[in-house]
């Protein structure tokens, strides 16, 4: 019966629309749930809580990092903060040379731009693991900690 059916006409049809059908699927499947390294970073503006383990100074400004196609923006804690970037698939995160605004920094302020642009020249991966990001260098040490700022 298998033979009848696969040799007429309709059957040999059946055969290579359930295969088109299947082929359309998983192709449709993988561009639905494909995103890029970029992409995982982008969704966030993101809050830094610690620099190399130590939580941050109460009295300073909370600096903050937002990713957006191959642009990375932010808060050093006293000056505004622009780089370009690429993240990789398996973590790695290459930043382009760091621009500051110039207004003069002193005290904490001044002290925590320091810390985070001195940080910021060591990066080399990134994670992010649930509700954070982690800043590390090539080494795998995280030298910034990050979460979701809140709107």
């Amino acid at each position: 019966m298998i033979k009848k059916i696969l040799g007429s006409i309709a059957g040999q049809l059946f055969i290579v629309l359930m295969g088109l059908a299947i082929m359309s699927a998983c192709s449709m499947g993988i561009n639905a749930n494909s995103s890029t390294p970029e992409q995982a970073l982008d969704k966030q503006v993101w809050q830094l809580t610690a620099i190399k383990g130590q939580p941050l100074p109460k009295e300073a400004a909370a600096p903050n990092l937002k990713f957006e196609n191959g642009r990375l923006t932010g808060f050093t804690g006293c000056n505004r903060l622009f780089a370009s970037y690429s993240a990789t698939a398996d973590g790695g995160l290459s930043l382009g040379a760091l621009g500051t605004t110039k207004m003069a920094c002193l005290g904490a302020g001044g002290e925590l731009e320091r810390a985070v642009l001195a940080a910021l020249r060591e990066v080399g991966l990134y994670a992010l693991p649930p509700g954070q990001l982690n800043l590390l260098d090539a080494n795998h040490k995280v030298l910034l900690t990050y979460i979701p700022e809140k709107h």
